[in-house]
């Protein structure tokens, strides 16, 4: 990615990202909405209720994944091939270590979670259950998510989608299977989700390594180098604490949530699963921007990275406006697919949550493109205020606005945080330090 139109780099590159992004989204939607219409609203709840955090876990690893992405794309863009064979062996060693402990904490502490998130008692259940499945099996996850961003660091984002692809048919399959035909309500969704994730996982490790035969590991390669573990570990930690503290404040506005009942519970998760598929649309843009920020940093490419980020936020922000006018026009059909039309209070939340947060996709889009860009540059430490400051808005909006605005408050709180969260990211970006910096090195 240090050569060509940046805009033209990044539609081959992210465009397979967008569309596994789609089926990934199947996970969540095909779960929520099989059961909704199989297994009635209070089975959706039980997940719903699950989703600061399940979605804590996914934050996680994403965030560990996507420093190893980070890291790995410098070192390609400096054309140090040593490095990054050591990132491989590092990040693998690091991946087990966290599935194996937040595995572990998810199993033992799901009830105390639930029982503190105020979960409504007719849920509860289910949703530790869940829980314990989905953070216990957590691995397949993690290895996943894992491989799929040292492919992209290398540059290749269609080997994941393609097995992303095969293993979210799986995913559907499994579904109908677990919860229609055996019954089996939320541990089967559970089921099916785990065995997708790790048939994709183990799928991509053995393409990675027939692909790329130079990552091939030999016994002498499996001691981890001390200085780029470090490095991934560092930077891993940082971006997991932002994602904890993120997830802390989901876990705050999920107890709101729960307060209303579960019919509001519900409506939060059917509404999620539709933003989820709508953002799409500009989400692989975003988040894939990281990758080509890391390989020209590394290349010492400030003109590049100035250019690359222009092009992409008219990028972004046109397909934002687009997702949020297809979210209004077919809200209600969106809807229809996972609550029973007679169970008009859970329609009626899921539309007002639709019709709220559409609005600002722009804002969660640039967002999202800005911290990618930042942290491609390894500047964890502002994006981290941005967090702060994003995690601060969303609780104290969450909590101020249901005061006059009943639950419908709620729906803003998240809008409002990307708004306000998105200022230290773009002052540090246009104050122009980092390129300042990066032309003094390779001076």
């Amino acid at each position: 990615m240090t050569q060509g139109e940046p805009i033209s780099l990044m539609l081959r590159f992210a465009i397979p990202m967008m569309i596994g992004s789609i089926f990934q989204s199947l996970y969540t939607m095909v779960d929520s909405a099989v059961l909704g219409r199989y297994a009635g609203s209070e089975a959706l709840a039980a997940i719903g209720a699950t989703t600061s955090t399940t979605g804590f876990i996914l934050m996680f690893a994403m965030s560990v994944t996507n420093a190893i992405s980070i890291v790995m794309s410098q070192y390609v863009g400096a054309n140090d091939r040593v490095k990054v064979k050591q990132s491989l062996v590092s990040s693998m060693y690091i991946l087990l270590f966290l599935g194996i402990v937040l595995g572990a904490v998810g199993v033992l502490f799901a009830r105390p979670i639930m029982v503190i998130l105020q979960t409504p008692a007719n849920i509860i259940d289910r949703s530790v259950l869940y829980i314990q499945l989905i953070c216990g099996c957590g691995l397949a996850q993690f290895a996943y998510n894992g491989v799929a961003n040292v492919l992209r660091a290398l540059g290749d984002s269609t080997t994941p989608l393609v097995f992303l692809i095969l293993c979210a048919f799986l995913n559907v399959g499994l579904d109908l299977f677990a919860v229609i035909v055996l019954n089996m309500g939320v541990v089967g969704v559970a089921v099916a989700t785990i065995g997708s994730q790790a048939v994709s996982a183990i799928i991509c490790i053995i393409v990675m390594f027939r692909k790329f035969p130079e990552l091939k590991l030999t016994g002498a390669d499996m001691k981890p180098d001390k200085k780029v573990t470090r490095q991934i570990f560092l930077m891993g930690s940082q971006m997991a604490a932002q994602s904890a503290f993120l997830s802390i404040g989901m876990m705050v506005i999920t107890a709101i949530i729960n307060k209303n009942g579960s019919d509001i519970v519900a409506a939060f998760t059917v509404g999620s699963n539709i933003q989820n598929l709508a953002v799409v649309l500009f989400s692989g843009f975003s988040f894939g921007f990281s990758v080509y920020v890391g390989q020209n940093y590394g290349a010492k490419r400030v003109d590049r990275i100035k250019l690359g980020v222009k092009q992409i936020v008219f990028l972004v922000g046109g397909l934002s406006f687009i997702a949020c006018f297809l979210t209004l026009i077919f809200a209600d059909f969106l809807v229809s697919l996972y609550v029973k039309p007679e169970e008009t209070q859970v329609v009626k939340a899921s539309l007002e949550f639709l019709r709220v947060e559409a609005w600002f996709f722009p804002m969660l889009g640039w967002i999202w493109l800005y911290l990618s860009t930042l942290k491609g540059m390894g500047k964890i430490s502002i994006t981290f205020i941005s967090s702060l400051i994003e995690l601060g808005s969303k609780i104290g909006f969450s909590i101020v606005l249901p005061i006059w605005f009943g639950y419908v408050g709620i729906w803003w709180a998240a809008p409002l945080g990307w708004v306000l969260g998105n200022i230290p990211n773009l002052i540090y970006y246009y104050r122009g330090k980092w390129a300042k910096e990066l032309e003094s090195k390779s001076a």
